[in-house]
């Protein structure tokens, strides 16, 4: 068993075998260097469904522009299912981070993809890899605020209005909507009001409202 030993182990550890494990180890450090010389997107933002979005973040492992040209390109191009709301503004916050912040919040059900620009490299010239092509969508329909609250005393001829974060059909709201009362085991249906007699309701209620009134019925 020793003479095994010593035929299996001492030899590497002579001076030449030193010297050819170290310029071995060398090489191979020097071919993973090069390997991973690759730009990469380390940050996107938001990603799957997500119900509020109002901006896009994209963040990278190396220098793409320098900081404060003026010229420097967007790295990606977005589209989104619903065209107005691909209004916004683009711009570099850094060397490596590029964010997009949309005019306003994107409404319900809206599905936007973002595409690597092609060619894109950083400063030093090196390649972007990996995915290329980003994907999201906001949520379903959401209540962002109804009026009466639940502080407030109501009547049995209390109409409500409620404020959705997307267009809806008289139908969905007439499925979806209905009363609670407190003692009473039964939903209480909604008659929903539309034409004339909503546009005089929001009216009455102020400007803001009245503008509504030329809107999907809420």
């Amino acid at each position: 068993m020793t003479r095994l030993l010593e035929v299996g182990y001492a030899q590497p550890f002579t001076a030449g075998g030193v010297h050819r494990m170290k310029r071995l180890f060398t090489i191979f450090l020097t071919l993973a260097s090069v390997g991973s010389q690759a730009l990469e997107i380390v940050r996107f933002s938001p990603q799957g469904k997500v119900a509020q979005v109002q901006q896009v973040v994209v963040k990278f492992d190396e220098d793409v522009v320098n900081f404060g040209d003026p010229k420097a390109p967007a790295p990606m191009s977005l589209s989104c299912g619903d065209t107005p709301a691909t209004q916004g503004t683009g711009r570099w916050t850094s060397e490596r981070e590029w964010v997009f912040d949309f005019a306003n919040e994107l409404p319900a059900a809206t599905a936007c993809t973002l595409q690597v620009r092609p060619g894109l490299q950083s400063l030093k010239g090196t390649a972007l890899k990996g995915r290329s092509r980003y994907t999201f969508q906001t949520g379903g329909l959401r209540v962002l605020s109804v009026q009466p609250d639940e502080n407030t005393a109501i009547d049995e001829e209390q109409f409500f209005i409620l404020q959705l974060n997307g267009p809806a059909t008289l139908a969905s709201v007439q499925a979806s909507v209905g009363c609670q009362v407190e003692g009473l085991g039964e939903r209480v249906a909604v008659r929903l009001i539309d034409g004339p007699e909503r546009a005089a309701f929001l009216k009455s209620r102020g400007t803001r409202l009245a503008q509504a009134a030329t809107q999907a019925p809420l």
